[in-house]
């Protein structure tokens, strides 16, 4: 196993690969805790109340063998079996009975509300590192990047009640959620190597688009250990 990170060990700091907490695992969740797992993360605990539905096999990338069964049950076998060493810890719950959050936090849940509690929750924590919320229509995606020291999230947090509602067909799509992951997993690489980042980004199956004002510059205060 020594050759697994041989890849990316002089891209990223191993040993910021420790704990992070995923708020969600449907279709962008699905994505992005396999491939957090398989990228190298140690512990992942996980928080979803719901069931693998008929419905969410064409938007998550769960195995139809884990129909009718808890998603947080699927990333745990899944996970697993891509990395047997990350620890998976679950929580089959909703999200308001507490959360004992990482300073490293992802958000993939299908509401505002739950998106805005949890960074309330996150940003009482001195210690926080990162808290990155990707959201996702059928043809579109944005992501939220949060830091202690750069925090924009208030000015794109919206009611879920303000929110026109797609149908249900036209919700999600396999292909954003895994954009969104992808794009969420590399603004966790850019904070944590101490990289040039935009904090907020919106996508689609079109032009990407960034908000100037929200570019981040590197700190001079850390030093980047990658190669």
């Amino acid at each position: 196993m020594a050759d697994r990170y041989l890849r990316n060990k002089d891209l990223i700091d191993q040993s910021r690969l420790d704990k992070i907490t995923v708020i969600g695992a449907g279709g962008i969740g699905s994505a992005l805790l396999q491939n957090a797992a398989i990228m190298g993360f140690k512990e992942i605990t996980v928080w979803d109340p719901d069931m693998l539905e008929e419905h969410n096999l064409s938007t998550t990338s769960w195995p139809e063998k884990f129909l009718n069964m808890p998603k947080v049950a699927a990333a745990e076998t899944v996970l697993k079996n891509l990395n047997k060493k990350v620890s998976v810890k679950t929580k089959p719950v909703f999200w308001r009975t507490g959360l004992p959050l990482e300073n490293k936090v992802f958000l993939t849940p299908d509401n505002m509300e739950c998106r805005k509690y949890v960074y309330e929750q996150w940003v009482q924590n001195p210690d926080r590192e990162f808290l990155i919320d990707m959201r996702m229509g059928a043809l579109g995606y944005e992501i939220i990047t949060v830091t202690r020291e750069s925090d924009f999230f208030m000015e794109s947090y919206v009611p879920s009640s303000s929110i026109a509602d797609d149908p249900c067909t036209a919700k999600h799509t396999i292909f954003c959620g895994s954009l969104a992951a992808s794009f969420g997993l590399a603004q966790a690489f850019n904070v944590l190597q101490n990289r040039l980042y935009y904090a907020y980004i919106w996508g689609s199956l079109g032009p990407v688009s960034l908000r100037r004002e929200h570019l981040v510059k590197p700190s001079e205060k850390i030093e980047n250990t990658a190669a």
